[in-house]
């Protein structure tokens, strides 16, 4: 009879899942949600984690940014330094006595060719100050030189690295002119009797050349 009733209890008792404690032993089964909190929390932490990553990010392409920023100022401090002597260029070019000679050379032709005003542009600081544009022309055209008989270059010589000196003659008139370097350029400067006549005024210089039969 004791092992009838067993059997039967065994047939009527419900099947067991494999890890739960038989019933009425006092455990009660694990619980997932447990489990599941903690996976969540888990996971949650991860996303959180997330935000640390982006102002990493932020903050490398911040200094990225920066960087570039610094890099140009740099760069345009530099440039601005080199402009003065042109970019990409080297030092400054330095004066040719070859260029003063064909200053000279440009100062005769438009004189023996009536190119007056044109004749006086070429001219130094000094040379302008003895006698203005306007009064060079009307010099030249009340008192109207030879035209067309060339000035004659006869010889250079470099007094010093700004300053050469050029003897000329024109028919059997003759002179010595100086061609100085001044503000980056080759400026004719005729001889020192004709700047002391210049000195004079125009209106001088007029009467005593028509005096001495010298006007045209």
């Amino acid at each position: 009879m004791r092992g009838t009733r067993l059997r039967a209890a065994g047939r009527g008792a419900m099947p067991q899942s494999e890890g739960e404690p038989p019933a009425g032993s006092g455990l009660e089964p694990a619980d997932d949600t447990g489990d599941a909190d903690d996976a969540g929390d888990i996971g949650g932490g991860r996303r959180r984690s997330s935000l640390p990553s982006t102002a990493v990010g932020w903050a490398f392409l911040l200094a990225v940014v920066v960087a570039v920023i610094a890099a140009n100022s740099l760069l345009a401090h530099w440039s601005a330094k080199a402009r003065p002597h042109e970019v990409g260029a080297g030092p400054p070019a330095q004066p040719d006595p070859r260029q003063a000679t064909s200053v000279a050379q440009r100062e005769f032709g438009l004189l023996s060719g009536g190119g007056w005003a044109q004749a006086w542009q070429l001219w130094s600081v000094t040379a302008r100050s003895a006698l203005s544009q306007d009064d060079f022309v009307r010099l030249n055209s009340e008192c109207r030189p030879a035209l067309g008989v060339p000035y004659i270059i006869d010889s250079t010589a470099s007094i010093d690295d700004t300053t050469v000196s050029v003897a000329w003659h024109q028919a059997s008139a003759t002179g010595t002119a100086t061609v100085v370097y001044e503000n980056g350029a080759w400026r004719f400067t005729p001889d020192a009797q004709a700047l002391a006549e210049y000195r004079q005024g125009a209106d001088s210089v007029i009467a005593e050349r028509k005096a001495a039969g010298r006007c045209r």
